[in-house]
C-alpha cells in the first residue's frame, strides 16, 4: 500500500477508505478538459475500475487543456488514447474505453458503475444521462466549463435532478467562445472530489457549485426540486425517444447529412467568424467542413459518423 500511504494517512480515508476506493467501478462520459483530469485524478487515487466513453478523436487545439493527451495522440481516439495513458499511470487498476456515442440504445454499457461522472459537452447527452440515472437511482455529478467559469451538481437518488433547473439549450460551445484551461482542472478536480466522498460514503450536499476563476468568486446555490420536472415525476422520456437528431450518410462521397433544430444564421456566423471564414448565401453558412441551413440541417465532410456528430456538437452545440 505504498503507493496510497498519502491517502491513507488521511483520516478522511484511512485504510478502510482505500478499499472502498479500490473497489469501485466509475464510469466517466466524455475525455475532454474535464474528463480527462478527473480520469487521472481518479487512477492515481486507486479507483478499482474507470470506463471511458468518448465518441472524439484528439485534436491540436485540445492539447492546452486535455492533460492526458500528447501531439502524437492526434487523430486517435479520445477514449482510447486515454486508456492508454492511465494504464501507464496505475498497472494496477481496470481500464476500459468506448469509443461510442452514447444514446438510448447503448446506454446500459453503464450498468455495472456505481458511479458516474459527466464531462461531456452538451445537454443531449447529459438528459439522457439524467433520465438513466433517475430511473436506475444512480448517483452522478454533473460538471461543466466554458470561458473562465465552471459548475459542478452532484446528483443523487430522490434528490434534485439536472432538469430541476436546466432547461434552456445553448449554441455556445468551447470552441465558439473559449475556455480557460486553469478552471477546467479546478472544475474537475472538484468533481472527482465529490466523487471520491461519495464513493467513501461521506455526505455530500445535492447543490450547484459555480467558480469563476478569473475572478476568484464561487458560489454555493440550493437546487429544490420541481414539482414539473418530468425526469422526477418518473418520466424518462429521453431514454425511449428516438434521437433528436438524426443522422445519413451519403453515398461514397464521405459526407454526413444532420438534421437538428432551426438555427440563427445571423448568430452562428457571428461565433464563427471569430474563428475563421465563413461564407454565407441562399440560406446556409459555410464553414471548415460544414454546411448549415436555416431549418438546422448540417452536411459535414467527415470519415465516420461519429467524426460527423462530433463536428456537429462542437460548432453548432446542442
Amino acid at each position: 500500500m505504498e503507493k496510497y500511504s498519502r491517502q491513507i494517512i488521511l483520516k478522511e480515508i484511512g485504510t478502510e477508505g482505500q478499499k472502498k476506493l479500490q473497489e469501485a467501478i466509475v464510469a466517466i462520459v466524455g475525455v475532454g478538459a474535464l474528463g480527462t483530469v478527473a480520469a487521472e485524478l481518479l487512477a492515481r487515487a486507486g479507483v478499482g475500475k474507470l470506463l471511458l466513453i468518448d465518441r472524439d478523436v484528439v485534436e491540436e487545439s485540445n492539447l492546452p487543456r486535455q492533460i492526458l493527451f500528447i501531439e502524437n495522440d492526434l487523430g486517435r481516439s479520445k477514449a482510447v488514447a486515454g486508456k492508454e495513458k492511465l494504464e501507464k499511470i496505475n498497472s494496477s487498476i481496470s481500464v476500459e474505453a468506448a469509443a461510442i456515442h452514447l444514446h438510448p440504445k447503448n446506454i446500459d454499457l453503464l450498468n455495472a458503475s456505481n458511479l458516474i461522472l459527466d464531462c461531456t459537452d452538451n445537454l443531449q447527452t447529459r438528459f439522457l444521462l439524467n433520465d438513466y440515472c433517475g430511473k436506475n437511482q444512480k448517483p452522478w455529478i454533473y460538471a461543466a466549463a466554458i470561458r473562465t467559469q465552471g459548475y459542478v451538481f452532484p446528483i443523487l437518488p430522490g434528490k434534485p435532478c439536472l432538469r430541476c433547473f436546466m432547461k434552456q439549450e445553448t449554441g455556445e460551445t468551447c470552441d465558439t467562445v473559449g475556455v480557460l484551461n486553469t478552471i477546467t482542472a479546478s472544475i474537475a478536480s472538484l468533481q472527482t472530489t465529490l466523487a471520491l466522498k461519495m464513493i467513501l460514503g461521506e455526505e455530500v450536499k445535492p447543490q450547484l457549485y459555480q467558480y469563476d476563476i478569473w475572478n476568484q468568486e464561487f458560489k454555493t446555490l440550493v437546487v429544490k426540486t420541481n414539482p414539473a420536472c418530468p425526469t422526477c415525476q418518473g418520466n424518462y422520456e429521453r431514454l425511449y425517444q428516438e434521437q433528436e437528431i438524426r443522422s445519413i450518410q451519403f453515398c461514397s462521397t464521405g459526407r454526413y447529412q444532420i438534421m437538428g433544430k432551426p438555427q440563427n444564421l445571423g448568430a452562428v456566423q457571428q461565433r464563427w467568424e471569430k474563428i475563421g471564414v465563413v461564407r454565407r448565401e441562399n440560406g446556409l453558412l459555410q464553414f471548415r467542413n460544414l454546411l448549415l441551413f436555416e431549418d438546422g440541417r448540417a452536411v459535414i465532410k467527415a470519415d465516420s459518423e461519429q467524426e460527423a456528430w462530433a463536428s456537429y456538437s462542437k460548432w453548432i452545440g446542442n
